[in-house]
């Protein structure tokens, strides 16, 4: 049996604080006097900070245009339902304050090699909590100290600036990468997990910076070059390092990277561990319709290009090409992602088609293991890996105009490899940019229209189907929030309104019997007047049970009676809660386009 890797018995011995909020100290569990003196209280007391990482609980329902439940939507999807919350919302601090408590007494340890490690990792974890809170809602305060219920002035201090905040997360990365061991285990923070975490949020506020200029969010346009060269450094520092590379093992080395009972070291850079009572259900969200029938969206199916390097999208009757025939040689990584013809799960079982699992028709196979793994699932939750790494490295240099052929060779196409997909070729793609990632269903309308606009769209292409599903929500929502990468992609790069546009699957032709994943055995029966009969396949009516684009014919239309609206002043940014406003007295100010009814 596998042990569990993180020691959570620091949890359990603060929950006499566990509410604490950043103007109280512990209360009888620990002192200052009797505590902080040895390496393992260190380690014990930060610990805990491991409680903010991604679990995989609700891994399908972050706001995305490429994955959709069919239970609930997110209020950010469904954006004509957003309010300002009274409290919660993600404005929680309690994290800091133990952050900052650790590292105000961490001095009283004599053994500095030890400080010097748990020092590290309260500077990670103190970046990771500030860039949260950055992607969340912009301008926050920022504390570096452990604050009194007297000291009402800082209690009540206003927002610091973008820039304040960012440099304070590239400086405590910074700090974390020194005194982090480069060698440690892949379920603890260690100097590259301290550069990963850097590359990701400098290449946030850097394309976030660039995009937003001269609009609601970066009016001022503050520039974005050196956060964006931050991201090249510390990208560039994990890569010169040449400890991690893309794990190509196996016929399906991508499915197996996210079914692995154990996180692959060789490419994972930081991941939650499973195991022993500590289990989840991600096989029971794919399989067991009252999960959530979660499913892919065609806008992630399209962006996948034919086995041979050219573009499905350019294909004649690409459009309204049926299930089998839309799935076939495409890029290795769809058939590892989404459950297409002739797929076995890690558990040995044969992958089948079944509608009821799925609102859209485009099932899921990434983290799938299978049925025996229904509610029991202990593979790791990669959190970190170095595809991404790879991926910032690209894209950052492709922002900033520096990228060459041979940074694509020694990144993108290291990632490409792993499949065996044809290598990006700059040149080419700056000559003739697809004009499908820049349509109005399922591209990007605000991309840099200069001479690395066809790259960039490339760039944008792998991490779409690369990293998909990836960087789970927290399942502490009061505490931690978090939307996943590809919700961050959207807002850095200004594109909401795909958020708004409508979820499709698969064409269906008409009435008729369907044999979707090409096994010779009939899987989806749909009918307008009368029921056509399909032994062990319940028909679904027309209008009623399953709706198209087009009425009687086109794409399975995923929730579309709902309205959706993405406001492009107001929704790249949450709402601070009311009352943490009125407590301030307005000291807080409200973030663009939200009416929490107060008059300061």
């Amino acid at each position: 049996m596998r042990t569990i890797k993180h020691i959570f018995i620091s949890a359990a011995l603060l929950t006499g604080f566990a509410s604490c909020d950043l103007n109280e100290f512990p209360k009888d569990s620990i002192s200052p006097d009797t505590f902080f003196h040895t390496e393992s209280e260190l380690e014990l007391y930060t610990n805990q900070f491991y409680l903010m990482e991604p679990t995989a609980v609700n891994l399908y329902d972050e706001p995305s245009n490429l994955i959709v439940d069919g239970l609930s939507q997110s209020d950010v999807v469904v954006g004509l339902t957003r309010t300002v919350p009274s409290s919660g919302g993600g404005w929680s601090w309690s994290y800091l304050r133990y952050i900052n408590y650790y590292l105000q007494n961490s001095h009283r340890c004599e053994d500095a090699t030890a400080r010097k490690r748990y020092d590290g990792v309260a500077y990670f974890w103190r970046a990771y909590f500030y860039f949260e809170k950055l992607k969340r809602f912009g301008e926050v305060p920022w504390y570096d100290q452990v604050l009194a219920s007297d000291q009402d002035e800082l209690l009540a201090k206003p927002r610091d600036s973008r820039d304040v905040i960012i440099n304070h997360i590239i400086e405590d990365c910074d700090k974390a990468a020194e005194n982090l061991p480069a060698s440690s285990s892949i379920y603890k923070v260690s100097r590259y997990a301290a550069l990963a975490l850097k590359s990701r949020a400098c290449l946030f506020e850097g394309t976030f910076r660039k995009y937003h200029a001269g609009h609601t969010f970066n009016k001022n346009n503050l520039p974005y070059e050196a956060i964006l060269q931050e991201c090249v450094n510390a990208s560039l520092d994990i890569m010169n390092d040449k400890k991690y590379s893309i794990y190509s093992t196996g016929k399906n080395p991508y499915y197996s990277l996210f079914t692995s009972e154990n996180a692959i070291a060789q490419e994972v850079i930081l991941a939650r561990c499973y195991g022993g009572n500590f289990a989840h259900a991600v096989d029971a969200y794919a399989l067991m319709p009252s999960k959530g029938m979660a499913g892919y969206t065609k806008a992630l199916v399209f962006s996948y290009l034919m086995q041979d390097g050219s573009r499905f999208t350019d294909r004649e009757g690409w459009a309204t090409m049926p299930f089998t025939e839309e799935t076939k040689e495409r890029d290795p990584r769809l058939a590892q992602t989404v459950l297409t013809q002739n797929a076995q799960y890690v558990d040995g079982t044969e992958g089948t088609f079944n509608f009821a699992n799925t609102v859209t028709g485009y099932p899921m196979l990434k983290y799938i293991s299978g049925p025996n793994y229904i509610n029991a699932s202990t593979i790791d939750v990669p959190i970190y890996r170095m595809a991404e790494v790879y991926l910032n490295y690209a894209e950052a240099k492709a922002e900033l105009g520096t990228l060459t052929q041979d940074d694509l060779d020694h990144s993108v196409n290291l990632i490409r490899d792993r499949v065996g997909m044809p290598h990006l070729n700059k040149s080419a793609a700056n000559a003739d940019p697809d004009p499908f990632l820049t349509s109005e269903l399922y591209g990007y309308k605000n991309v840099d229209n200069g001479p690395n606009k066809g790259v960039i769209l490339e760039i944008r292409r792998e991490r779409r189907i690369e990293l998909v599903m990836e960087s789970f929500r927290w399942e502490r929502s009061i505490e931690m929030v978090s939307e996943g990468i590809r919700f961050s992609d959207l807002c850095r790069w200004r594109e909401g309104q795909l958020l708004a546009q409508p979820f499709y699957g698969p064409y269906v032709p008409g009435e008729g019997r369907y044999d979707m994943d090409g096994n010779g055995k009939i899987d989806f029966v749909v009918y307008l007047d009368r029921r056509i009969p399909a032994p062990g396949v319940t028909p679904l009516k027309i209008n009623q049970d399953i709706f198209l684009s087009e009425g009687e014919t086109g794409y399975i239309l995923a929730h579309g009676q709902l309205m959706r609206a993405f406001n492009e002043d107001r929704d790249y940014l949450y709402p601070v809660p009311s009352n943490e406003r009125t407590l301030t007295k307005g000291m807080i100010t409200q973030n663009t386009g939200w009416d929490d009814g107060l008059d300061f």
